[in-house]
């Protein structure tokens, strides 16, 4: 996703006004701005106490609270934070995901999403109403534009950070084999091909605590209108996994966590339509598991199924920002003609 997606939603209750903006600096010149601060999956809510435990503050938290999909243990989309309006100035003005009401008799019910208004890379999503009723109800039907917003906006600064510094030989042979793109980041290091797909690792260690993900791809004659059924990705991809994705005890591998049903979503992958999984697995005969990130989709032309999945290892760890970066790298690929 080389730029956010942009789109407007006009409700009928009431004259609710979605639009979007700069704000630049009184010279007009942004470049003068300073850099957005933060860490990736950072939100800041600006709302004045006397809203968070009424009707505003629990559509807030409806936003916020949502468990990310496919995860072994509960984290948040977003790691959210609340700052009242008269204490949001200085450094915090520099956060790089900002979500804040004003709400006041008089106001006009809006939203407006607006990018690098204090910060460069800043996104904000401003919203002013003229009742915690009023504003409420905006956050209620705009929870998941509210939600895809901050998702797309940390997906869309991945993905220019990973092109700044692209393994060019690795997308190359990538390409050349497998008639697919991807922009692939420093540190993955290529474990094992075939003719069929590869595996990528990249693995780091914090203390005594390993850290794994692992990038897939792999394709297969397109024979069967199946091809989107949770259960044929899992035979396929325990298949693969089987072959190319061993553990480090003899006779280990991984397959997918039989007991958790892979959660299932259609999406767009630059134009092409695909089912997105997000499931378990574990590595058969050894002591291992964490979450993985999976897509199908059809390349009609060349009359074949591509896979791409994404995998975390890290026990000691939260795992939403390792799956969130395969992610971004996953969504950069593109079919070559």
């Amino acid at each position: 996703m080389d730029k956010l997606v942009r789109f407007f939603v006009v409700f009928s209750a009431g004259a609710i006004l979605v639009a979007c903006g700069n704000i630049k600096t009184e010279d007009g010149d942004k470049s003068l701005l300073p850099s957005s601060s933060g860490k990736y999956g950072e939100v800041l809510i600006v709302v004045d106490t006397f809203y968070e435990n009424r009707a505003t503050g629990i559509a807030i938290n409806e936003i916020f609270s949502v468990a990310f999909d496919g995860l072994p243990q509960q984290e948040n989309q977003f790691r959210a934070s609340t700052v009242p309006t008269k204490a949001f100035q200085s450094i915090l003005k520099r956060s790089r995901n900002v979500l804040k009401l004003s709400i006041g008799k008089g106001k006009k019910t809006a939203i407006n999403i607006e990018d690098d208004v204090w910060a460069k890379d800043q996104l904000l999503i401003q919203i002013t109403a003229a009742s915690d009723i009023d504003a409420a109800r905006i956050l209620t039907k705009n929870v998941q534009t509210i939600r895809d917003y901050f998702n797309e906006r940390e997906l869309s600064r991945l993905q220019r950070q990973h092109r700044g510094k692209p393994q060019k030989e690795v997308m190359k042979k990538i390409e050349e084999s497998y008639k697919v793109t991807l922009t692939i980041p420093p540190g993955f290091m290529q474990m094992a091909k075939n003719d069929n797909g590869f595996w990528l690792k990249k693995e780091k260690s914090i203390g005594q605590h390993q850290i794994l993900q692992g990038i897939s791809v792999y394709v297969r004659p397109y024979i069967t209108d199946t091809i989107f059924n949770s259960t044929v990705m899992i035979s396929y991809r325990n298949k693969f996994t089987k072959e190319m994705i061993q553990g480090s005890v003899d006779s280990s591998y991984m397959v997918v966590y039989e007991e958790y049903t892979p959660m299932t979503k259609e999406v767009n992958l630059n134009g092409v339509y695909s089912m997105e999984y997000r499931g378990l697995w574990n590595m058969e005969n050894d002591f291992m598991g964490g979450p993985f990130l999976h897509y199908t989709l059809v390349d009609e032309k060349n009359n074949r199924v591509i896979e791409l999945d994404a995998f975390v290892f890290a026990p000691k760890f939260d795992k939403r920002e390792y799956l969130r970066e395969l992610e971004a790298i996953v969504k950069t690929v593109r079919i070559v003609s």
